[in-house]
């Protein structure tokens, strides 16, 4: 699904949604697609769930015309791969 059709079916909340598509430009990631995985009405439930997401899943706000993510190598670990390497701080 696109992010503009996540922001008209759940406006102004925060999502919990999983990547589906995405690119990397100038230290950042662009995400096109997303998979809902559930609104979070809450702002204290959106916080536990960003911390508890695993892998491709994150939480952002609807608010955020677009996802950009600014991507940073974690410190004192070595890259294994690109996908193992990155932390992604989302929307909060």
């Amino acid at each position: 699904m696109l992010w503009s059709e996540v922001r008209d079916l759940f406006p102004n909340q925060f999502v919990l949604v999983e990547e589906l598509k995405s690119h990397y430009e100038d230290n950042k990631l662009h995400v096109e697609e997303v998979a809902v995985i559930k609104p979070i009405p809450d702002p204290k439930a959106a916080w536990k769930e960003l911390f508890s997401a695993k892998n491709e899943r994150f939480v952002y706000h609807t608010s955020n015309e677009n996802i950009v993510v600014e991507v940073r190598d974690k410190p004192m670990i070595r890259r294994a791969s690109q996908n193992n390497a990155w932390i992604r701080l989302a929307g909060l």
